[in-house]
């Protein structure tokens, strides 16, 4: 039975003049579309309150920073705020930091980082001051 479907199929092929995709055929058979290949490049990463969060360069901000009440990590243009509250935005090579936090808060959304020394201080929107240290 093996051999009757396979002379029947040979047969076919021959009939209707179909050999396969072999070399001399330009076209891949609609029925069998070529491979698609994945772009070669990347996409940019988004730009955020003007900074790549994590695609910037590496800037003397960058590292844990914290103090009995707050713990701010900044890595890259990429800036989280997890204690007092959970926030996560942007850090530009400036030193402005813009924040969302996901409770709603507001104390600690916008600021200015300055640092000196081994001393990363902090200047909030609204009067709250934090001086960290490198963790």
């Amino acid at each position: 039975m093996i051999r009757t479907a396979a002379a029947a199929l040979a047969a076919g092929l021959l009939v209707t003049g179909c050999s396969g995709n072999g070399p001399d055929r330009a076209d891949p058979p609609a029925s069998h579309p070529a491979p698609s290949t994945p772009s070669a490049s990347r996409p940019s990463p988004p730009t955020v309150n003007g900074v790549r969060p994590g695609a910037e360069r590496r800037s003397s901000l960058d590292g844990t920073w914290t103090s009995g009440k707050v713990a701010l990590h900044l890595f890259r243009g990429a800036a989280a705020l997890n204690r007092p509250t959970f926030c996560s935005g942007t850090v530009a090579a400036s030193g402005d930091i813009t924040l969302t936090c996901a409770n709603g808060d507001r104390t600690r959304t916008r600021g200015r980082a300055s640092l000196t020394s081994r001393t990363l201080t902090v200047g909030w929107t609204g009067g709250v001051r934090d001086v960290l240290r490198r963790r």
